[in-house]
């Protein structure tokens, strides 16, 4: 397992990720959370940096989950510290991290058709996906009925 920290995290993208998940103490590098193999991994499998960060994070939340925070053998406890604790802090900061990206990535909230020129540009896109459903799409002029196609009684 190799685990280097050269604390250059804006030029580093593995430096960057242990910053983001504070993971800089390397020395030794049984240390580390997280191996260089590991984080290169997350970067190269994410398409942003912070998402990158993100799955580290859930992924030392993951080694956190499985270490018991005490034990217990008749009269004898240790404690190992709030494991617990960590999954959850853990498992937090990868939300954040998420949500760091998704702005910085520009990721909008958009609601279409709001306003009627808003639903006129829409519909006269030719390239667009055409709904599955729409307004008269059960109408039956050969019914006898109103014109939406019901028969009124």
């Amino acid at each position: 397992m190799t685990a280097t920290f050269t604390n250059a995290p804006g030029t580093r993208p593995i430096d960057t990720v242990r910053v983001e998940i504070d993971d800089i103490d390397c020395v030794p590098e049984t240390d580390a959370m997280l191996s260089d193999e590991s984080i290169q991994y997350f970067i190269d499998t994410n398409s942003h940096i912070l998402l990158a960060a993100a799955a580290a994070a859930e992924a030392v939340a993951g080694k956190f989950a499985d270490s018991p925070s005490r034990k217990k053998v008749g009269d004898l406890e240790v404690s190992y510290g709030d494991s617990g604790g960590k999954t959850v802090s853990y498992l937090s900061l990868a939300k954040s991290l998420r949500a760091r990206a998704y702005r910085k990535a520009g990721a909008n909230v958009y609601a279409g058709g709001v306003s009627k020129s808003d639903k006129d540009s829409i519909e006269s896109d030719t390239d667009r996906v055409q709904p599955v459903f729409s307004v008269g799409m059960d109408d039956n002029p050969e019914s006898g009925g109103s014109d939406r196609g019901i028969i009124d009684y």
